[in-house]
């Protein structure tokens, strides 16, 4: 097969009716950084970082969490800072100490605490405090706050670019060559990257990861993409008296009975009807508001003599856990699991011997969560607070 040797054909995706230009990425990443000049374009000391976000009171206390971390630097052997963004600091740091996956301490301010290495790892742990929030877009309005958070963050080095993964994504490979690839592409100003859905979402782009390039043009894309989801300025502290309509998914609370309710009365289907490739109808719906807000985010797509817009990425570092892929012990940089759709579908013991068969400590229980006192605290009548920048 011909080595690529540029960047592939624009596509077009149709959303209602907004065009989507993306590109393809590069199947061979190029071994050096360069722009239009030829010049290296790369920022001396610059990295990459693996991004997070952990809020709510359901999902902080919970071992995933965890094994989010110990995926990450076990089996994607990631040995560079990782940030989490979280609205509950005290009960992350419990959950993470219980699993043992916390260093010391190295720094704490009202924005951040910073975090050494467990023994046996390497990197930091960057952990940013946002004000508390029960809405769910809100939260997933932290993705589009990707490069205001990693300004408060104190990482060491500057950044080369964002790789965000939703928290019930297991890293099952060595994430290098994939973080290789999309660092090859900065030079073309994207504006972020992200794969396709398949199946009854397909041509979507699915929103559990995202890498997110540097720049003024990803900058204003995230901006845009924010205000499209939320009706939220990132840039701009919010209005306490006079808050912005968030679009639909009320609250954490309602969207977890409403999932619920759905697996018992067998909406989503059986563990047996999974296939390769295919998400279920509660993943689809769950994703949607992302999606759809990104679909409709024009600052986002290719603009001709300024940026290059959003890559896909290539799907074979991306899967969706199956039964028989799991018997078969298969892996992907990426394996998403689903809050909303499979994670519940699988029993427990699936789960936590197809992760032992694949590296992850036995003892390690992704199906638990922290009883600290931290994490028994209830936020349900606490104002969220002003958004600051």
């Amino acid at each position: 097969m011909m080595r690529v040797t540029g960047l592939l054909v624009l596509c077009t995706l149709f959303q209602g009716t907004a065009a989507l230009q993306v590109k393809e990425v590069k199947e061979d990443a190029v071994t050096e950084w360069t722009n239009a000049a030829g010049k290296v374009a790369k920022e001396p000391g610059s990295k990459p970082i693996f991004y997070a976000v952990i809020m709510g009171q359901k999902y902080v206390k919970r071992h995933q969490v965890s094994l989010w971390l110990m995926s990450l630097r076990k089996l994607g052997r990631w040995e560079g800072e990782a940030l989490i963004i979280t609205d509950k600091p005290k009960c992350l740091e419990k959950t993470l100490e219980e699993t043992k996956l916390l260093g010391a301490k190295l720094h704490s301010s009202d924005n951040v605490d910073i975090w050494a290495p467990a023994k046996g790892f390497k990197g930091n742990l960057h952990v940013v405090k946002r004000p508390h929030t029960t809405n769910i877009n809100k939260m997933k309005l932290e993705k589009a706050r990707g490069w205001i958070n990693v300004k408060n963050s104190q990482i060491p080095y500057p950044v080369s670019l964002i790789v965000y993964t939703d928290e019930d994504i297991v890293m099952g490979r060595d994430v290098h060559h994939f973080v290789k690839e999309a660092e090859a592409l900065v030079p073309a100003q994207h504006t972020l990257a992200l794969f396709r859905d398949t199946g009854k979402s397909a041509g979507e782009l699915h929103t559990g990861v995202v890498v997110m390039y540097p720049g003024v043009a990803s900058e204003t894309c995230m901006v845009a993409w924010g205000k499209k989801l939320t009706g939220i300025d990132i840039n701009i502290q919010m209005d306490r008296v006079n808050p912005p309509k968030t679009p639909a998914l009320t609250n954490e609370g309602e969207l977890e009975m409403e999932f619920e309710a759905d697996a018992e009365e067998g909406k989503q289907g059986t563990v047996t009807d999974l296939e390769e490739d295919t998400l279920l109808d509660d993943e689809v719906r769950s994703m949607g508001p992302d999606q759809q807000a990104l679909g409709k985010t024009k600052q986002c797509m290719a603009e001709e003599g300024s940026h290059a817009g959003i890559n896909i990425l290539p799907k074979q570092y991306f899967w969706f856990p199956t039964p028989g892929g799991m018997k078969k012990n298969r892996t992907a940089e990426f394996i998403h699991f689903t809050n909303t759709g499979r994670w519940k579908l699988f029993s427990g013991d699936d789960i936590k011997n197809y992760l032992a068969d694949i590296g992850i400590p036995r003892e390690l229980d992704p199906m638990g969560h922290s009883a600290s006192e931290e994490c028994a605290i209830s936020y349900e009548n606490l104002a969220e607070g002003s958004e600051s920048k």
